[in-house]
């Protein structure tokens, strides 16, 4: 019987989930309504004999599934390794890419001095990571684990919006990896082609504001 995931299938922190599921084959449905969560929110994962919320709860849930698909490495060092590279992701990656995305967008408002500070601590984060897989084919190991799952999964859409050519090769490792785990169909089935932008996306202007209502005229 399919596990339900309620969540947003487009959001990168579901697709970390979805991606996991494909390597353990664990069966997983999409729908839409409400989840019975104690939190009510999303994402949730319902199971039969219970719930787990969290993106990250989910996703390492499910990698746990098959110790021979080996997701969580094969032993507790490996395991501790992945953990490290996870939140490695979360606070010195997503934070600062999340922002400069969404100036890009122009969902937050386009400070030129807020923006050289995201895309410097992305490039930082980024230098880190191609400076271990200069050594290593993975995160950790010798096979693809959850470490590798969300670390694509956060960069993708960095990827197709804002890593144009002469930011990518400072980063020949990194990208070397990603396009390695890209070539996995684990991968491709869940994020589709990630095609790297020839151009990086300009700040977008903000959504304007609606004109305030004119005040009623005192009688």
């Amino acid at each position: 019987m399919p596990m339900k995931l309620y969540a947003s299938p487009d959001d990168y922190k579901t697709q970390k989930a979805l991606i996991a599921a494909k390597y353990v084959g664990l069966a997983i449905e999409l729908p839409k309504g409400k989840a019975e969560a104690e939190t009510g929110k999303i994402p949730v994962l319902e199971t039969d004999r219970g719930c787990i919320f969290s993106s990250s709860a989910i996703a390492r849930y499910i990698s746990r599934i098959s110790r021979p698909v080996a997701l969580y490495g094969h032993s507790i060092l490996d395991g501790g390794m992945i953990d490290s590279w996870i939140e490695f992701s979360a606070n010195e990656l997503e934070v600062p890419l999340s922002t400069w995305i969404l100036i890009a967008k122009g969902v937050l408002e386009d400070s030129p001095e807020y923006a050289a500070c995201a895309k410097e601590d992305v490039r930082r984060a980024l230098a880190v990571l191609n400076n271990h897989l200069l050594c290593n084919t993975f995160m950790v190991g010798h096979t693809i684990t959850l470490a590798d799952i969300s670390l694509c999964c956060a960069l993708a859409e960095g990827m197709r919006l804002v890593f144009d050519p002469e930011y990518r090769k400072e980063f020949g490792n990194l990208m070397r990896w990603f396009n390695l785990c890209m070539a996995q169909p684990e991968f491709s089935s869940v994020l589709g082609e990630v095609k790297p932008c020839s151009k990086a996306a300009a700040a977008a202007p903000p959504a304007a504001k609606a004109a305030p209502a004119p005040k009623a005229e005192a009688k």
